[in-house]
């Protein structure tokens, strides 16, 4: 046998822990597929024009909204959706989540590949089960969202930043992962991503020297190829207008500016959610973090790897900590560490039970876990606000294709943005004063607005006679109406229609 060959019975049980974690990511995906449509929460809207704009505009470069305004983040998000979304005939759930959707599944095995490499084959299956079976797997796997394709690109930046402190060489790759985590989320991942090598200080306080080695002229070369290319490239084409949006109000003003609050003001919140939203393996994870510091593992290069997560998790906990903007999903770079250090502490729970035992644990908490992660994003999901106006717009938008066909020429005023995903189409909305322009007039205009009773103002007393063809719901507070002064929805010889400027 080679050396190389690991055992039949270690190879068999790779292969059963692999096809573990794809199953219960697969079942993962598709309940939160299965479940009602939520595109109105965590500004998941934005995120969906951008890939519409790439898509049906052909802005591959850099994207607007149907606000006009510029995308607040880099574009790999957008180009990896906008890619799963050729080849169908047009936007999808599935499409616009696949990107976070395989991120998931990319972490979840490489939390089992480097907790079984560095803690044993139950540390990284349990890692890597505790990762998917939590609220923040269930959440990224289907979020319209830069999030979860940040969290994969900072962890692949992060073990090649470990791998190259290591071997002393091999900062091309930290480099190369590391432009790719500028081009998800910006420069600020970089930081999270380098923050594990502050264990090299650690080291050198404990007597172990363990210094930087290695040229990194190369990489950095390469990085502001590739992550300096893009932008500058974008800049020529959207000029100061990228500067203050991406660097001044993205960048600076959620990090330090005063519009979300002062700077540490809420400096416990972050470790809150992540108790919190991470339960209950948050509290083994924790568990893990102490033993880092009162029993470290007795070998030098484990011990050297502890240390190395403990500082990838601190570094970017204070961080998020400090900065103004906080929320959960934040953190989500941060909880793959988390995942393998309650993975390590559940296998030594597991060392003491008998294997039959702890099958059926397994089983039961995969069990128990999918069930309230369906009932959470099913039928609890369903009755909220969001989840019921987001069908609502579905089916409208699937009503005026039945009757006027894929692509009408609706002129866009208030409405939400979801409206314009299940109508497949990223239009730019116009002021209602030239939407009532276009109702003013004798070509056949269709007019999608939001707040019926307000547009009505616009038109003025002397407006010739309107048709609401559409209205949702159909008494009270006007969500989503069609007008027109043509009397049916159908589609005529001529149809006015108008697109706002950027």
């Amino acid at each position: 046998m080679s050396m190389q060959t690991p055992p039949p019975d270690e190879g068999r049980a790779t292969l059963w822990s692999v096809t573990l974690i794809v199953l219960v990511w697969a079942a993962l995906f598709g309940i939160r597929l299965a479940g009602p449509p939520d595109l109105l929460d965590k500004d998941q809207q934005r995120p969906a024009m951008y890939v519409l704009d790439a898509v049906r505009n052909g802005h591959w470069i850099c994207q607007r909204d149907d606000w006009g305004e510029i995308t607040s983040k880099p574009p790999m998000h957008t180009w990896l959706a906008a890619l799963a979304t050729l080849p169908f005939e047009r936007i999808n759930r599935f499409s616009l989540y696949l990107p976070g959707a395989l991120a998931t599944l990319a972490l979840a095995l490489i939390i089992f590949a480097v907790g079984r490499k560095q803690f044993g084959g139950w540390a990284g299956l349990s890692g890597a089960l505790a990762y998917l079976v939590s609220m923040p797997g269930a959440r990224q796997v289907a979020l319209a969202r830069t999030d979860g394709l940040f969290a994969l690109t900072i962890a692949l930046a992060a073990l090649a930043a470990w791998r190259a402190w290591r071997l002393g060489r091999g900062w091309t790759w930290f480099w190369l992962a590391a432009a790719a985590v500028t081009l998800t989320k910006g420069p600020l991942g970089v930081v999270l991503a380098a923050g594990g090598l502050l264990a090299a200080l650690w080291e050198r306080r404990s007597g172990e020297r363990a210094p930087l080695r290695g040229s990194q002229v190369a990489g950095i070369a390469l990085f502001a190829l590739l992550a300096g290319g893009w932008f500058a490239l974008a800049w020529w084409q959207m000029g100061q207008e990228l500067i203050d949006k991406m660097i001044g109000s993205e960048l600076v003003e959620q990090a330090v500016g005063r519009k979300y609050g002062i700077v540490g003001a809420g400096f416990a919140k972050p470790a809150i959610y992540f108790l919190v939203r991470f339960a209950p393996w948050s509290l083994l994870a924790c568990l893990g973090f102490w033993r880092v510091w009162a029993r470290p593992s007795a070998d030098a290069g484990q011990r050297r790897f502890e240390r190395f997560l403990f500082c990838w998790f601190f570094t970017g906990l204070v961080i998020f900590s400090l900065a103004t903007h906080q929320r959960f999903d934040h953190l989500l770079p941060l909880i793959p560490v988390a995942a393998l250090f309650a993975g390590r502490e559940l296998s030594r729970l597991a060392g003491t039970a008998r294997p039959r035992a702890v099958l059926t644990g397994v089983v039961a908490t995969i069990t128990v876990g999918l069930a309230a992660i369906g009932h959470s994003f099913g039928p609890a999901l369903a009755t909220t606000e969001r989840a019921i106006r987001t069908k609502a717009l579905e089916r409208a938008a699937e009503l005026i294709r039945s009757r006027a066909g894929e692509g009408f020429p609706l002129t866009y005023v208030d409405t939400e943005s979801t409206f314009q995903f299940y109508m497949n189409t990223m239009r730019t909305r116009v002021p209602a004063e030239r939407a009532a322009e276009l109702l003013r007039g004798e070509t056949p205009a269709f007019v999608a607005v939001r707040r019926l009773e307000g547009f009505g103002t616009v038109l003025g007393t002397h407006a010739p006679p309107l048709h609401v063809l559409l209205r949702w719901p159909a008494t009270g507070e006007c969500f989503i109406a069609i007008v027109s002064n043509h009397p049916r929805l159908e589609r005529t010889g001529r149809i006015a229609s108008a697109v706002g400027r950027p």
